[in-house]
């Protein structure tokens, strides 16, 4: 009797270029690559694309290979991923759970936001999010929301979140203007015993 492998782990990464417009989209079942889909505009030159599918990894591990010719990796989240995701950083911000609609789980399918995406969300004094955040309301304005993050990607000096790598990079008078950005954000500094700040939340 054939008996149905219930343990199987697919995944889906999306990678993107600054260079280009559209991804390129790998699924892994157990680890092994499955099954790709290239929609790249322009389309990527034939030297290019001979390069591409020579570093394409098999294994899901050696996926940072292909962030050295200059793409970016991101997990595909499942629905109830992006729904747990949204849920988190909801409470987090409005302090009181997210009550999901069954019409969410149908939604949330049409975008891939990241956490870092929400938390600027949640944040945003806009009029067509500020007091309106539900699920319903980033995906019909997904658009707009992105257009609004484009515009102040360029012009911010720090990132509204704690990033580790980004806090070895910086003088101590950055590292002070980094800390003043953060907290003008409402968020709080985590601090060890000895009084050493390890994060912001």
């Amino acid at each position: 009797m054939k008996t149905e492998n219930t343990n199987i782990m697919k995944t889906t990464y999306e990678l993107t270029s600054n260079a280009r417009k559209g991804s390129l989209k790998l699924t892994y079942e157990n680890g092994l690559l499955i099954g790709f889909e290239i929609a790249f505009k322009p389309a990527v030159e034939r030297e290019k694309h001979i390069r591409l599918f020579s570093t394409m990894p098999v294994l899901e591990p050696d996926l940072s290979m292909l962030e050295r010719l200059g793409l970016k990796v991101s997990k595909v989240m499942q629905p109830n991923e992006k729904l747990a995701l949204f849920c988190r950083v909801y409470e987090k911000h409005k302090g009181i759970k997210y009550k999901v609609t069954a019409a969410d789980s149908g939604k949330i399918k049409q975008i891939n936001p990241t956490e870092e995406q929400l938390h600027s969300y949640f944040r945003s004094d806009n009029f067509l999010f500020k007091g309106k955040q539900s699920i319903s309301n980033l995906v019909k304005y997904w658009n707009e929301f992105r257009a609004e993050l484009a515009g102040q990607g360029t012009n911010k000096k720090y990132p509204d979140e704690w990033q580790p790598e980004l806090v070895k990079k910086l003088s101590p008078p950055e590292y002070m203007e980094y800390q003043k950005h953060l907290r003008s954000l409402g968020l709080e500094p985590i601090k060890m015993p000895t009084g050493h700040i390890i994060g912001f939340k």
